[in-house]
C-alpha cells in the first residue's frame, strides 16, 4: 500500500469512528431509539422466560419475526442484565462483523488488502452514517446480517476451492429464521451456482430449500397456527410506500455508479459477475421490500451489503475500468476515493458533532431518560393493561405488552377494521391509553437539537 492509499484508508477508518460516537453513545440511555426497541424487548423477555412467542389471531398485538433472534438476545439478556442493552450492544458488535466479512469477501473475489479495507471502511461508515438509527439499537436485523454475511464468506471461500457448499447454504437457513428479510445473499449464492453449472447446483439448492421448509413447519409444531397467521400476517402493500422511500437511495446512488461504471468495463471477469448477480439481487429486493406499509431502512441493508463488496472489487481491479485507462490508475483511485468521502462528509446529520460539542444535546438524553423514568412510575401506578404510545415505558414500568400499534394499522389499512372498531377494543378491554408530554424517543430529541444547532429555530 502506497502512502497515499493508506492516508485514504486512514481518513475512513476515522470517519467510521467519528459517525459511531452518536449511536454508541446514545446506546446507554433508557430512550426510545427506534419503535420496535421494545416491540422486541417484549418478546425475547417472552422467549426467556417460557412465554408465548407467537399470540393468537385475536391478540392485538402480533409478532411477524421469526424466532431465533428472541431466543439468543433473550438469553443473553437474562445472563448480562436487562436484553434492550444487550440487543444494542448486539447490533453494534454485528455492525463490526459485516466490516470483516466485507474484507474478507474482497479478499477472496478480489485479492488484495487495500480494496478489501476500501470496501469494509466505506460500508462501515455510510451504514453508521445514514441508517443510524439501526446501530446500537435493539432490533435483530444487523446480527442476522453478519449471521448470512459469515455464510456468504464461506461460501465463497468453499466454491473458489471447489468444495462442497451444503453448510454455508445451511448457515443462510440459519439467518432467515433470525431474520426474515434477509434475501438478496441467498438468491445471490442459488443464482451464481445455477448460472455456472444448473445440474451440479441441484442438490445443494434442493437441500437448503428443504432445510428451510422443515424449519417452517417445526416452528408450526412448536408454537401451533399462531405461528404461519403472525408470520404471513395482514399488511398494506403499494407503489407509494416506494416512493416514500427511494430517496434515501441517494446515499448508495454514487457508489452503485462507480461501481457500475467498473463492472461493466469488466464484465466478463468473475469478479464483476458475481457483484453485478449480488448488487442486482440486492436492489431488486429492496424496491420489493418497500412495497410493503412499515418497512424502512432495513431494507436497504443487503444492498449497502452487496456495494461494500462491489466498491472494495471495483478498487482493488480498478485497472480494467475505462476511466483508468484514459487517466490512469492512480488518479482514478484518487477520484474514486474523493467522491466517496465526499459523500459521506457532506450531510447535515450532526448526531455525532452535536454529542461532542453541544452540552445542551448532551443534556437532554439524561433528561429524557429521566423523563422516561418518571413516566414509567406514573404507568406503574394505573391500574390494568395500558397502551404506551412509547412501548419503552410500559415496559419499564412492568406492565404487559398489550396493544402493537403496527397491527392495528394494518388491520385498518387493509380494511379489515375500522378506528372505530379499534377504538371499541380497547374500550370493551379496558386498556388505557398513555402518552407522555416530554420529549422520550431520541428521534424527538434529534430533530429539536440538530435544527437548533443548524440555526433554523430555538432550542426547546
Amino acid at each position: 500500500m502506497t502512502r497515499r492509499l493508506a492516508i485514504y484508508v486512514a481518513v475512513l477508518a476515522i470517519l467510521v469512528v467519528y459517525f459511531l460516537i452518536w449511536p454508541v453513545w446514545r446506546a446507554q440511555f433508557l430512550v426510545e431509539i427506534w419503535p420496535t426497541e421494545a416491540w422486541n424487548g417484549y418478546f425475547q423477555d417472552a422467549a426467556a422466560g417460557g412465554g408465548q412467542l407467537y399470540p393468537p389471531a385475536d391478540a392485538l398485538i402480533g409478532n411477524n419475526y421469526p424466532p431465533l433472534s428472541f431466543y439468543a438476545i433473550g438469553y443473553l439478556g437474562s445472563l448480562f442484565g436487562d436484553n434492550l442493552f444487550v440487543g444494542r450492544a448486539v447490533s453494534i458488535a454485528a455492525l463490526l462483523c459485516l466490516s470483516v466479512e466485507i474484507f474478507l469477501a474482497v479478499r477472496i473475489l478480489a485479492g488484495g488488502v487495500t480494496g478489501a479495507a476500501i470496501g469494509a471502511l466505506w460500508y462501515a461508515a455510510i451504514t453508521a452514517h445514514s441508517s443510524e438509527l439501526y446501530i446500537g439499537t435493539n432490533d435483530p436485523q444487523l446480527a442476522g446480517e453478519a449471521i448470512m454475511g459469515a455464510a456468504l464468506v464461506w461460501f465463497l471461500a468453499r466454491d473458489r476451492d471447489g468444495q462442497p457448499v451444503y453448510a454455508p447454504l445451511l448457515l443462510m437457513v440459519v439467518a432467515g429464521f433470525w431474520k426474515h428479510n434477509i434475501i438478496a445473499i441467498p438468491l445471490t449464492a442459488i443464482a451464481w451456482l445455477l448460472l455456472r453449472d444448473g445440474r451440479r447446483a441441484i442438490r445443494p439448492v434442493l437441500v437448503s430449500a428443504a432445510a428451510a421448509i422443515a424449519g417452517l413447519l417445526l416452528c408450526t409444531a412448536i408454537y401451533g397456527r399462531q405461528f404461519p397467521d403472525n408470520l404471513f400476517a395482514p399488511r398494506e402493500y403499494a407503489f407509494a410506500h416506494v416512493v416514500g422511500h427511494v430517496g434515501h437511495l441517494q446515499w448508495s446512488a454514487l457508489a452503485l455508479a462507480i461501481w457500475g461504471s467498473w463492472a461493466w468495463s469488466a464484465r466478463t471477469s468473475t469478479e464483476a459477475r458475481f457483484t453485478a448477480l449480488h448488487v442486482g439481487i440486492g436492489l431488486f429486493a429492496c424496491i420489493l421490500q418497500w412495497f410493503g406499509h412499515g418497512v424502512g431502512r432495513n431494507a436497504e441493508f443487503d444492498l449497502i451489503i452487496a456495494l461494500g463488496i462491489g466498491i472494495g472489487v471495483a478498487f482493488e481491479r480498478i485497472e480494467t475500468s475505462l476511466l483508468a485507462q484514459r487517466i490512469g490508475v492512480a488518479r482514478s483511485r484518487d477520484l474514486l476515493l474523493v467522491l466517496l468521502i465526499l459523500r459521506l462528509v457532506v450531510s447535515d446529520r450532526q448526531g455525532s458533532a452535536l454529542v461532542l460539542f453541544s452540552p445542551e444535546f448532551r443534556s437532554s438524553l439524561y433528561a429524557a431518560q429521566q423523563a422516561a423514568r418518571d413516566d414509567a412510575r406514573r404507568v406503574a401506578s394505573l391500574q390494568g393493561d395500558v397502551f404506551c404510545s412509547n412501548k419503552l415505558v410500559c415496559r419499564a414500568a412492568g406492565k404487559p405488552f398489550a396493544v402493537d400499534e403496527f397491527k392495528m394499522e394494518e388491520l385498518v389499512a387493509t380494511g379489515r377494521a375500522t378506528e372505530a372498531d379499534i377504538s371499541a377494543l380497547l374500550r370493551d378491554r379496558h386498556i388505557d391509553g398513555f402518552t407522555s408530554d416530554r420529549n422520550t424517543t431520541v428521534n424527538a430529541i434529534d430533530t429539536s437539537l440538530s435544527r437548533a444547532w443548524r440555526g433554523r429555530k430555538p432550542a426547546p
